[in-house]
């Protein structure tokens, strides 16, 4: 049985105040992705990246997984109900960086299309939601 970490919500609104880590908290709800996935969809550098991700997972927000060469990251399940509420409202709330979650799922869509092309390669984790790869 998984540890479930308890989340204050102090510690879940200075994560979600900075727009990068909601953002990343945001397509991860969608299902997992590798680091340079969200690199691509943020525009981000891969160290800032990575930074952004040890935070989230030292809260217990998300998990990692390591396939190959490829690190996958996910929500930790199950995922924090506070979360999970809040990124609902972000997603439907009419706030210029409201209407960016919902551009980024629209791109992971598109990045994750793209990924089902014969020349895509991507790990199982990542492609188990889809039938590419």
């Amino acid at each position: 049985m998984k540890h479930v970490l308890r989340i204050e919500a102090s510690d879940l609104y200075r994560c979600i105040s900075d727009a990068q880590r909601l953002r990343i908290l945001n397509l991860l709800e969608a299902g997992p992705l590798c680091v340079c996935h969200l690199q691509e969809i943020l525009a981000a550098p891969q160290v800032k990246i990575s930074k952004l991700l040890a935070s989230m997972k030292q809260l217990g927000l998300i998990d990692a997984q390591r396939e190959g060469t490829w690190m996958i990251y996910q929500l930790t399940t199950p995922a924090s109900g506070l979360l999970l509420n809040n990124l609902q409202y972000l997603r439907q709330a009419a706030c210029a960086d409201c209407s960016q979650l919902q551009r980024d799922l629209e791109q992971r869509t598109q990045l994750l299309t793209r990924l089902q092309q014969p020349q895509g390669k991507c790990p199982d984790k990542v492609c188990e939601q889809l039938d590419c790869c």
